[in-house]
């Protein structure tokens, strides 16, 4: 029974050192530590033995106090293990220390400057006895203390560790009562001790060999856990936030719309400065809202789908009163933002460019498609190129959030890429390239003349 004990203490010590580097867990990390230098004391103490014959002339109080220094220190590691549950563990460190006490404790043993434990003729001393009392006190405490942190456990490992140490209690008390060293007493002693022992080798070894997630990876389990609930209350967030904002965008839209109606009635009574400052606050109001729409789309990531490039530019043209050719047929992978992007680019340089006619051509090349949207309006300066496409940068009195190119550069990235170059003769070109190997590519049509309509209410 003292050879198997040893065997499995050793054993635990084997996986927690192994272990070492990914092994999260400190108390498991410091309770293997500990018994490594354990199973030390319950080797010499089944040596001292005077029936081994390898100490001539010793009696059974050698053994004995050997045995009671492990029980110290297999108690006063549990009682420490769990203080250091949420510190990173030193483990040179600790192995230092645990050598010299070895060390010390071994040096005072066969010196003979430990109290006697046990004394032939009369049995047990004093000593012995009430060291096994505060024993099972440091014990009964460690678990104590050990239930406060049973969170950070698998349930099983925290169960089969909490049942050693009370079958370990239940040894020490057995311990107090022999007489003879091979005594019915003592003999009970040691088959608790082995069972604890079990259920150690139960709790960390057979669970990091034959389930190593559930020891050696329950933090990151953990982690993982916690990962799935901040992003389930993420998208419960922002379906509320998205829904407030539809009905915001409802409210205010029925709004304006029942302002522009008061606008036109007000026609024939109001200053033409007052009616052209409250229509420039209703169109702003209206593009607001349509940026916010598409700033919403940001907060999802929407699933890639074929798009015809070609139908949708036809689509898109109908909603703009100006001349827009379409030119060219590229089928790409993206999402339904790719709408509000040439959208927003067409609005752009109608609006803010004063043109009145729009090239829509796209060509397929080795790896990527090509889309340009260009304009014969006024152009972009040099000098705001590179900046067109920040977060919340306005030009010019026509500035509204700043926020429309950024958007579109943002829902771009999402499959391609957008940069912008000089139009000639005059104007500007806006350019997105859609990187995707599984696109259907065709040839170049034959220009569409898109006819003007007008701007849908």
């Amino acid at each position: 029974m003292e050879v198997t004990s040893i065997t499995v203490i050793a054993a635990v010590f084997l996986i927690a050192w192994n272990s070492r580097k990914y092994l999260k867990n400190s108390y498991l990390l410091f309770i293997g530590i500990s018994f490594f230098f354990v199973s030390w004391f319950d080797f010499l103490h089944i040596i001292s033995y005077k029936g081994m014959g390898i100490f001539p002339g010793n009696n059974a109080n050698l053994p004995t106090q050997l045995w009671i220094a492990a029980r110290y220190m297999q108690s006063i590691s549990f009682l420490i293990a769990p203080l250091l549950m949420k510190k990173e563990l030193n483990y040179r460190k600790v192995l230092v220390i645990y050598f010299v006490f070895t060390s010390l404790i071994i040096a005072v043993i066969y010196r003979g400057y430990f109290p006697d434990c046990y004394i032939e003729g009369s049995g047990l001393t004093q000593f012995k006895i009430i060291s096994e009392y505060i024993i099972c006190l440091i014990l009964l405490a460690s678990a104590i203390l050990l239930h406060r942190y049973r969170d950070k456990f698998d349930s099983k490992v925290y169960s089969l560790i909490i049942a050693s140490i009370i079958l370990t209690i239940f040894a020490e008390l057995a311990f107090t009562f022999y007489i003879d060293v091979y005594g019915f007493s003592n003999l009970i002693g040691h088959f608790f001790k082995l069972l604890s022992f079990y259920l150690i080798y139960k709790a960390i070894v057979f669970t990091s060999l034959a389930r190593p997630y559930n020891l050696l990876y329950r933090e990151l389990k953990m982690r993982e856990y916690d990962l799935v609930k901040k992003k389930k209350a993420q998208e419960d967030l922002l379906e509320t936030l998205s829904l407030v904002n539809q009905i915001l965008r409802h409210d205010i839209l029925n709004d304006l719309n029942i302002i522009c109606l008061s606008i036109d009635n007000l026609k024939e009574r109001m200053s033409e400065r007052e009616l052209d400052f409250s229509e420039k606050a209703v169109n702003h109001s209206i593009k607001l809202i349509c940026e916010m729409k598409d700033f919403e789309s940001l907060m999802y990531i929407r699933e890639l789908m074929t798009i015809d490039l070609r139908m949708l530019a036809i689509e898109i043209s109908k909603e703009f009163p100006v001349k827009i050719n379409i030119s060219g047929y590229c089928s790409v992978k993206a999402d339904s933002g790719l709408h509000s992007v040439i959208g927003n680019i067409i609005q752009n340089a109608v609006i803010h460019g004063k043109a009145d006619t729009i090239d829509i051509s796209m060509d397929s090349k080795e790896d990527y498609c090509e889309l340009r949207i260009s304009d014969n309006g006024s152009g972009i300066p040099d000098k705001i190129k590179e900046r067109i496409f920040d977060e919340g940068f306005k030009y010019g009195k026509s500035g509204n959030t700043g926020l429309g190119l950024y958007i579109v550069k943002r829902i771009v990235e999402r499959y391609g890429e957008i940069s912008v170059e000089d139009n000639t003769p005059s104007g500007a070109t806006f350019i997105i390239k859609f990187y995707d190997d599984n696109r259907n590519n065709g040839g170049e049509g034959d220009p569409i003349p898109v006819k003007e309509n007008e701007i849908p209410t």
